[in-house]
């Protein structure tokens, strides 16, 4: 009985020190994928959000705790990992990789109230169905547009697709570039061919493919192992045209499983590295090169302006009252990131250019064009 009573006692004394402490915290909540089959996208944005929670660790005198949440890569595991953070006393939350994911977590935000901001999510639904979501990055209108832009200016005029059919991502993303080619006379799709992200076998449809004698194959996938699959399956199969692709594409795994079969492959993004966009672009590059030791992927530097977008919010609101933040974050304006100026626009969407990139024979990638909204 009397170590129960010392417990007590122990405890009681704690309570106050504890509540102390958690008044001095703000909790940022982290939705994203951590397992699952869009994994590696959720472990690169999570480089971002824990470099810049290191370098900008306070907002308001008060420390920053970043709070993780699991969505699994799956939209109903989605749906209870965004309950969860709300459940844990969140005031704000970042993420996710993946559209489906993002506008499964979505709801709940919505439903509770909690300002939301996406890095990298560029389905247009995200925010046109969620008064509690904003993004940084280009939408899949605009991006869809310019590489069915960069197909013409290429005289790419035999275009073949792959698309990953349970993405919203990757069949939104052909969509829109169906939609602008279709303005431009002699430029024709000559197979579209389907697939599920589970699949690892694209033999079959290859063959369709490459019968249709294709000038460029355009894989649009939830994530680059798919691409890399499918640039490296079509190689052994006697395919010698070009690639290219999304954002999705720009991942580690599009070189470290395609090898030399992605060389000279193209695809969209967000920045450069080799031309900084701001004062600050130095600085996240120099940190990160020093903790992680290796070349950021685009998905990481914005996950990083992700994190400090919504820091400049909170700041900017004066306190963590939901509805405040979400005013200061939906206002944001000439907010300079890492990886460029963020002005988010009457649908709580960011204006940015959009890069294209290739990949080398060694791996590496270059610069190609950039072309602005």
């Amino acid at each position: 009985m009397k170590k129960i009573l010392a417990l007590a006692l122990a405890l009681a004394l704690l309570c106050p020190a504890l509540g102390a402490l958690a008044e001095d915290t703000i909790k940022i909540g982290v939705f994203e994928p951590m397992t699952g089959a869009t994994a590696a996208g959720g472990a690169m944005e999570k480089e971002g959000y824990d470099l810049a929670n290191e370098l900008y660790p306070d907002v308001l005198g008060k420390k920053i705790e970043l709070v993780y949440g699991d969505n699994k890569s799956d939209r109903a595991e989605a749906t209870l990992a965004a309950q969860s953070l709300v459940d844990k006393g969140v005031v704000a939350v970042l993420g996710s990789y993946a559209s489906g994911l993002t506008m499964a977590g979505g709801e709940v935000f919505a439903e509770e109230e909690i300002p939301a901001l996406t890095a990298t999510a560029t389905n247009p639904t995200v925010t046109l169905d969620c008064e509690w979501y904003a993004r940084i990055c280009f939408i899949d209108p605009f991006q869809g547009t310019m590489l069915a832009r960069y197909a013409v200016k290429n005289e790419y005029k035999k275009i073949a697709i792959m698309r990953e059919k349970d993405s919203e991502y990757a069949v939104g993303l052909v969509k829109y570039f169906q939609d602008e080619l279709a303005n431009y006379e002699g430029f024709e799709v000559v197979e579209v061919c389907d697939f599920m992200n589970k699949d690892e076998d694209f033999s079959a449809l290859l063959g369709a493919v490459l019968k249709a004698q294709p000038d460029v194959i355009f894989t649009s996938v939830s994530y680059a192992d798919k691409a890399a699959q499918i640039m490296k399956q079509a190689r052994a199969l006697g395919y010698e045209g070009a690639f290219f692709g999304g954002d999705t594409l720009d991942a580690p795994e599009l070189f470290s499983i395609a090898g030399e079969a992605a060389s000279g492959a193209v695809f969209t993004t967000f920045y450069d590295a080799a031309q900084p966009a701001t004062e600050k672009t130095s600085e996240f590059l120099d940190a990160y090169r020093a903790k992680y030791g290796k070349e950021p992927a685009a998905s990481v530097i914005m996950a990083y302006d992700a994190y400090l977008t919504m820091r400049d919010a909170i700041e900017r609101a004066g306190s963590t009252d939901n509805e405040a933040i979400r005013e200061a974050l939906f206002a944001t304006e000439g907010f300079v990131g890492a990886a460029g100026t963020i002005t988010l626009n009457e649908t709580h969407d960011a204006v940015r250019p959009v890069v294209f990139k290739q990949v080398q024979a060694d791996g590496t990638t270059v610069f190609k064009d950039m072309i602005e909204p």
